[in-house]
């Protein structure tokens, strides 16, 4: 594209954990993260990836494991993750929420008895392995940091009962003393991690990350945002068990130098506090969580000129909740509009980007140096034109391997085409214009079709109620028409901000409706609602809202 330069330089063809030192070779006495106080340099770090390292050597982990993770980031984790690269595992991420059923099924997965567990989380996640055959070992939730916070936290943690099968993590650094792990060979296409998604089916599955998916995104980054300078700090905030944190939010912030604040439970109502204490420079996020964050009390008022970017993803944005999050960053002094970009986690978390002044209202950017971003139609698989909606399809280094151990569900998304190249198939509809700029109308699935056949795209009715000064949130659903035996008529559910009148509010947004949206458009509704349920990862709950409402009597 015309707005990179022409000497744009070549994938890096090295491991994860080469590319992460030779990235820092240059800032070893810097200081890579921040923990509760605590901070650690980038050779404090590297030595503790090379011991964890030799301890896993020492336990039989080596190439081509599958090794099971149920943890948040902490200094500990963070270096397992790479040092199970440096010998040529894979970590399978689990977020620790999840059920115990569920947290086995994931592991057993792997097909490999060993697990490390997050001590703060043994009681759900360690008694299930535990009593299936497993050897844990546990991660320390304060191992890096000082001796009257770890004595104050241990209050608080869960009893763990070390034994032959659940291993203190002191025990399991010993194992590795006075050896030194063999360097796996670099493998393009070799499984760093699997993170789990509901993906376009809605069916759990594995995401396989690999060496080249995960570098090219870091390096997509480091070509196009030259402005996340050495010593800058980034607001760690999204979990480490899924494709945007593991990647975009930790692989790619360490691998460009920043100065990584690591927070391992992030509390949604908490967020102005943490920027008003930490101060980051960069952080990312989904929009429903950057919005609270500019409603919270503790930023009104206050001048955030310290942060240089906010990213946003996860998450399509209306164009209300954008215009209204841009002028609340300019007025708090942010330099830059919101980084607003789009990817998904089989294209390793991100395909496009806004960036510095590279920067479209409406859009989610445009396409990353080292990715490719083609407009298919979804019945007939011809690529389309400029301005032209269809689905949004990606190619290029950033694709996953595929989902684990299900390759009829790969195949439905990973697709090759006539030009040879093979494609993921994101479920997405949207279009390109000449410039680049890539608009996501929303997903197909969540496409709205009348009785007539007409297409209601739920976004944009979205941003249109959006921009009442009174909506906080808003979310379109499609429910049953009741006056024909098929089709779906538009429902709009709206969250209103503190204060605001419920039934003037309601009457308004009716009558932008009836001016503003053409007919067949409009909503047949307009629920007020206390509030609008959020996913564990900040995204609007479409789902939840649809199972509520799908039978609505609107008449």
């Amino acid at each position: 594209m015309s707005m990179y330069s022409s000497d744009i330089p070549s994938m890096p063809k090295t491991t994860l954990y080469r590319y992460f030192l030779a990235s820092n070779e240059h800032r070893k006495d810097e200081v890579a993260m921040e923990f509760f106080g605590s901070t650690i340099t980038y050779r404090e770090f590297w030595q503790m990836i090379e011991d964890i390292a030799a301890s896993l050597d020492a336990v039989g982990i080596g190439e081509d494991d599958v090794i099971t993770l149920v943890t948040v980031a902490v200094p500990e984790s963070m270096a397992l993750f790479y040092a199970l690269n440096r010998v040529g595992a894979a970590a399978n991420t689990i977020d620790p929420r999840m059920d115990r059923e569920s947290i086995l099924e994931r592991a057993e997965s792997s097909g490999i008895k060993k697990a490390f567990v997050l001590d703060a989380v043994f009681d759900r996640a360690g008694d299930v392995l535990t009593s299936n055959g497993y050897t844990v070992y546990v991660i320390p939730s304060t191992g890096s940091v000082g001796a009257l916070k770890r004595m104050i936290a241990s209050f608080k943690l869960p009893k763990v009962t070390f034994g032959p099968n659940v291993v203190r993590w002191k025990d399991f650094m010993a194992l590795g003393k006075g050896r030194q792990a063999p360097e796996a060979p670099y493998v393009g296409d070799r499984i760093a991690a699997i993170t789990y998604t509901g993906g376009t089916t809605g069916i759990p599955k594995g995401v396989m990350l690999t060496n080249d998916s995960m570098n090219a995104v870091a390096e997509n980054f480091k070509i196009s945002t030259p402005m996340f300078k050495d010593g800058q700090s980034f607001l760690g905030i999204i979990p480490m068990f899924t494709s945007y944190g593991l990647v975009t939010g930790l692989h790619m912030p360490l691998s460009k130098g920043g100065r990584f604040i690591i927070i391992p439970r992030f509390v949604p109502e908490d967020f102005g506090k943490l920027v008003m204490k930490y101060k980051p420079n960069h952080m990312f996020c989904t929009p429903a969580y950057i919005a609270m964050m500019l409603k919270s009390k503790e930023v009104q008022g206050k001048d955030l000129s310290f942060i240089y970017t906010i990213g946003s993803g996860g998450d399509n944005i209306s164009e209300g909740l954008e215009e209204w999050m841009s002028k609340e960053m300019k007025s708090h002094g942010i330099r830059y509009p919101l980084a607003q970009g789009y990817g998904m986690s089989e294209v390793s978390s991100a395909a496009t980007n806004s960036m510095l002044d590279i920067y479209k209202p409406g859009t989610v950017g445009i396409p990353c140096p080292l990715s490719v971003v083609g407009i298919f139609d979804p019945e007939t698989g011809k690529e389309l034109g400029y301005n032209e909606p269809g689905e949004i399809c990606m190619a290029g280094p950033i694709l996953m391997k595929g989902y684990w151990k299900k390759p009829e569900e790969t195949a439905k998304v990973m697709r090759k085409h006539d030009d040879g190249m093979v494609w993921i198939h994101s479920g997405d509809q949207g279009y390109m214009d000449e410039k680049g700029y890539v608009y996501v109308l929303g997903r197909i699935k969540r496409m709205i079709t009348r009785f007539d056949g007409h297409k209601v795209f739920p976004i944009t009715l979205e941003g249109r109620l959006a921009r009442h000064e009174s909506v906080a949130n808003c979310v379109v659903i499609g429910v049953k028409d009741l006056d024909h035996e098929v089709g779906h008529m538009p429902l709009a559910l709206v969250e209103l901000r503190p204060g605001s009148d419920r039934e003037s509010v309601r009457r308004e947004l009716l009558e932008i409706c009836e001016k503003d949206v053409e007919d067949r458009g409009r909503p047949v509704d307009v629920v007020i609602v206390d509030s609008i349920p959020l996913t564990g990862m900040g995204k609007n709950d479409n789902k939840t809202l649809e199972e509520k409402y799908r039978n609505y009597r609107y008449k």
